[in-house]
């Protein structure tokens, strides 16, 4: 019994107990589901498939919940609701098509992610819609630390605690009973010259995922992370912290960590990529070209008689013709998406996605013009003018050549070009 056999077995005994069942692979694809789903989320009968990326999933899913202006935020809605699912850890409840649903969602053992749905009992014939409601004690709100407030049904607070006032800048005086969280938030950015930051719906839709936290930007970079709980009622209680330290902590921490990947990244004595980084873009950016049925060219360089440099005009004189040669290959790339790395040594390679054979030689002859005007006598007297050996292998059809094969090819022409008295360039169309 394989894998899929035995998620399609518990999915149909989810069925008998009216759970819905959802299962996603390691990258975000749907693998299958069960019937209780498609009840539950009527939206995707007839369009959900085996492979369909979750993001297609969502942006069906809030189509069927959002309107008007609200769908204007539908990219937000949808990159919201994917970080949520990949984050989920504990279950949550929110409201669908009428229905109020609890989700719970793990990672299983072999990388897939399952996410199980269960109908919450509708509230029994008779019951006050405030149950439970009317035995909170008001006065608890005051004697917790965060803010707090407590919402109806139809998410308007029925009370809150100064904390929660002082959090969302309420004036003295100001009521905020009968108000909604959105409404407060808005008037907050009211109150400053940025109406556009206002909140667009986006509060108003996280309060329905009862136990999924979520946070709410305010004016002057501060932020508050959100936590609510809902009553079976559906009352709900929430909680509101100060997190704007903790966002500037991962700001600065998020900065630091893309510094030391820069760093990691670079060749340090050229400023170019280095092979790590030059690999890892190659090997991204051929998918990409291959998804897009565009060109691309990959070039390998390698300077003529450099070893002599080293041995007649030392290490430190070799390193600054490194630097000269680095400085004449970024000036002929001219494009954002090309990259150009040192490979090792005196050899340096060039991506160039999307370019033509005659794009890839118009790339090399630039060098070579630059290289051939360089003061190379400001660096030694007696330092005649470096060349380079060039061997360019361009793909018409990057489906149809890897990259690794591509680079082979480069080097092959890189190699005849160094046999074929040096100086020069060769080019290998694939």
């Amino acid at each position: 019994m394989t894998a899929s056999d035995v998620y399609a077995f518990i999915g149909t005994l989810l069925d008998s107990l009216e759970l819905g069942f959802c299962l996603f692979d390691a990258e975000d694809r749907t693998l299958l589901w069960n019937d209780t789903f498609l009840r539950f989320f009527p939206e995707h009968a007839g369009h959900v498939h085996a492979g369909e990326p979750y993001r297609e999933n969502l942006r069906r899913f809030y189509a069927a919940r959002l309107a008007g202006e609200e769908l204007r935020s539908l990219d937000r809605y949808v990159e919201e609701g994917i970080a949520r699912h990949r984050a989920q850890a504990r279950p949550f409840v929110f409201l669908h098509l009428g229905r109020r649903l609890r989700v719970a969602s793990l990672p299983a053992p072999d990388g897939c992610r399952a996410r199980i749905w269960r109908q919450l009992d509708e509230e029994a014939p008779g019951r006050p819609h405030n149950a439970g409601w009317d035995t909170f004690p008001i006065d608890l709100l005051d004697h917790i630390a965060d803010g707090a407030t407590v919402l109806d049904q139809h998410d308007r607070i029925i009370a809150t605690n100064d904390e929660f006032r002082a959090l969302y800048d309420v004036p003295a005086g100001v009521a905020v009973i009968g108000s909604t969280l959105e409404d407060v938030v808005g008037a907050a950015w009211a109150r400053v010259p940025q109406p556009e930051r206002r909140t667009d719906g986006f509060v108003r839709d996280a309060l329905h995922f009862a136990g999924a936290p979520f946070e709410v930007a305010l004016p002057g970079g501060r932020w508050r992370r959100v936590i609510a709980r809902r009553s079976a009622a559906g009352i709900g209680y929430f909680t509101h912290a100060d997190i704007t330290e903790l966002k500037r902590q991962q700001a600065d921490l998020k900065r630091a960590l893309g510094e030391l990947s820069a760093i990691a990244a670079t060749d340090v004595l050229t400023g170019l990529a280095n092979r790590r980084h030059f690999d890892e873009v190659l090997a991204a950016e051929w998918r990409r070209c291959a998804e897009a049925g565009t060109p691309a060219a990959v070039m390998v360089m390698d300077l003529d008689h450099f070893k002599r440099v080293n041995d007649c005009f030392g290490h430190a004189a070799g390193d600054e013709c490194l630097r000269w040669v680095a400085s004449a290959v970024r000036t002929a790339v001219t494009r954002s998406s090309d990259l150009a790395a040192r490979h090792g040594g005196e050899e340096f390679t060039l991506l160039l996605p999307n370019a033509t054979a005659e794009e890839a030689v118009a790339v090399a002859q630039s060098i070579r013009r630059v290289l051939r005007t360089e003061p190379w006598v400001r660096i030694h007297p007696d330092l005649a003018p470096l060349t380079v050996s060039v061997g360019i292998c361009a793909v018409a059809d990057v489906r149809a050549v890897a990259h690794a094969e591509a680079m082979r090819q480069a080097d092959e022409a890189l190699y005849r070009a160094k046999n074929a008295g040096r100086d020069r360039i060769e080019v290998q169309r694939a």
